[in-house]
């Protein structure tokens, strides 16, 4: 009796490759600089302040560090209130709760699982500081309430645009709205070298001290600008650039940016043509898109109708060798969330919502037969 060939796995993410980056690093090794904030760094950063209009931009060595600057420039204080989602990853929460200030984690709103401006609104104190809002899977959050809440209690906001590099709204950039934006070029985004992020300062009165604190809290850039004629220790700051193989890498990368978008969006529609039937059929809910949004096809997910639909869902597309997964566990319920203080049920709408969430394999990489296989596999699930 013959056995069927076994149908290869549908991997959850492959990271994108160019074909150029090995030139780059050749040239790296050529120019014979390899610590860091060196040409490749510069022309990256010049390439990302052009592009996305941000008036400066420091190439970090993840995006845990562009946040971990973002706190050393606010000055926080023990005590101070940082607002946060609780669904989003744990470099959003630790960078902050490192200062000593107090997260206060908010409710997400089902239909972007970004952060509820309302219950933001409830939740600001005479200590709070900062809201920090996450653009969860490149849509983006509702800026425009947050801004207004921010300038009517007078506070910073911050955005964690880990996912949203090349995303807009109201023809704005994500990440290049708020005073401080931090991206991530870690290898699952769209854009990557591996490691890597960056802060986007668009408010510039920012743009001395954290040049300081990038250079590991020396004024070391000023002595190269002729500012100064020796650099010493004049901030808390730390090693937060990557090294010049890595900026090769990435410049290569981000040449590429535009062939990158078009080839994820032609996935994105292909996944959405196929499910948006089952999803109007009521099986599931798609991600909700302001009309005046733009995003940069980072992930597709689909918001289940109860927890029992997703965790099934996900078995059996394991069982067919479709990697899927879930979202976020939300921080308010982890083990840290729990040494903070918070119980599971403080954040309902999270704690449910995030347990509902499935994202489906989404890489450069993916062929028509793939997304087909997984669409038809969601469908048989269902129907």
């Amino acid at each position: 009796m013959s056995r069927q060939k076994e149908r290869p796995i549908i991997s959850f993410n492959e990271p994108y490759v160019v074909g150029s980056e090995q030139k780059y690093i050749r040239q790296v090794f050529e120019n014979g600089f390899f610590a860091g904030n060196g040409p490749f760094t510069q022309k990256v950063q010049q390439l990302l302040e052009e592009r996305f209009s941000i008036p400066h931009a420091l190439l970090t060595h993840s995006c845990t560090a562009a946040l971990e600057m973002s706190a050393l420039l606010l000055d926080l204080k023990p005590g101070e209130q940082v607002l946060l989602p609780s669904y989003t990853f744990a470099s959003t929460a630790s960078a902050f709760l490192r200062t000593g200030a107090e997260l206060v984690f908010c409710e997400i709103s089902p239909e972007t699982m970004n952060i509820d401006p309302e219950d933001v609104r409830m939740r600001i104190t005479g200590k709070t500081r900062s809201i920090v809002p996450v653009h969860y899977g490149g849509i983006a959050a509702d800026m425009h309430t947050l801004l207004s809440l921010a300038k009517e209690h007078g506070l910073v906001v911050i955005e964690d645009a880990a996912q949203a590099l090349g995303a807009k709204i109201d023809e704005a950039w994500l990440g290049g709205i708020a005073p401080l934006g931090a991206i991530s070029f870690h290898e699952t985004k769209n854009i990557h070298c591996g490691l890597g992020g960056a802060l986007f300062i668009n408010d510039a009165s920012y743009f001395e001290r954290a040049e300081d604190i990038w250079e590991r809290g020396t004024n070391r850039a000023k002595l190269f600008k002729g500012v100064v004629d020796k650099y010493s220790w004049v901030e808390l700051g730390s090693n937060f650039y990557p090294s010049e193989l890595q900026a090769a890498f990435l410049l290569a990368q981000l040449e590429s940016i535009d062939q990158n978008l078009k080839e994820r969006q032609n996935i994105y529609h292909r996944y959405q043509l196929q499910l948006q039937p089952l999803a109007d059929e009521g099986f599931f809910k798609l991600p909700v898109v302001a009309t005046t949004a733009r995003i940069n096809f980072h992930s597709f997910y689909l918001i289940c109708n109860s927890v029992q639909d997703c965790d099934e869902l996900r078995i059996s597309l394991s069982n067919h060798g479709i990697q899927a997964y879930i979202g976020y566990v939300p921080l308010h319920s982890s083990r840290m969330g729990k040494k903070l203080g918070y119980r599971p049920d403080d954040l309902p709408i999270t704690e449910e919502y995030s347990q509902r969430v499935l994202r489906l394999p989404f890489h450069n990489a993916l062929a028509n037969d793939d997304i087909d296989r997984v669409t038809q596999s969601i469908r048989d699930f269902f129907t």
